[in-house]
């Protein structure tokens, strides 16, 4: 195995116990407010009113689990269903006035565990912020 190849194996070893380290992290801060990783993952989503498929779609799952998501989110008072005002046979998933109130306190508890990029310094945030930016940017790209 080349240096390279090597080098390569291991940032994409650190990307795994990485995402393992933010996944419970998000898991503890999450309990503390009574959500789940895939209703958080759902409210993000909820910017404006979103078809219950698009949202499926965007979430890379069964409609039928956005349909279980969406039961939880009303049943927190968090979103609510709509009927599509351009298709009446298309429901939304809309967030309500807490559900917006919400997702603010919900994002600001996930994004407060940035405390763990504390060690780097400045120029190596915004370095490491380009090189992420870059990689995202093509594994996003068809």
């Amino acid at each position: 195995m080349s240096p390279v190849d090597e080098t390569q194996a291991e940032v994409m070893e650190l990307f795994r116990r990485l995402s393992l380290v933010m996944r419970r992290s998000a898991v503890e801060r999450l309990a503390d407010v009574g959500l789940t990783p895939p209703l958080a993952i759902a409210l993000h989503h909820l910017d404006e009113p979103i078809a219950m498929g698009a949202l499926a779609e965007r979430l890379s799952c069964d409609a039928s689990y956005v349909t279980g998501l969406a039961d939880r989110l009303e049943e927190l008072g968090l979103a609510e269903r709509r009927v599509d005002p351009t298709d009446r046979r298309v429901k939304q998933l809309a967030l309500t006035e807490a559900g917006l109130r919400f997702r603010r306190q919900a994002r600001e508890r996930l994004y407060d565990g940035a405390q763990m990029l504390a060690p780097l310094e400045p120029d190596e945030l915004e370095a490491f912020a380009a090189a992420l930016r870059k990689i995202v940017d093509a594994a996003e790209s068809p």
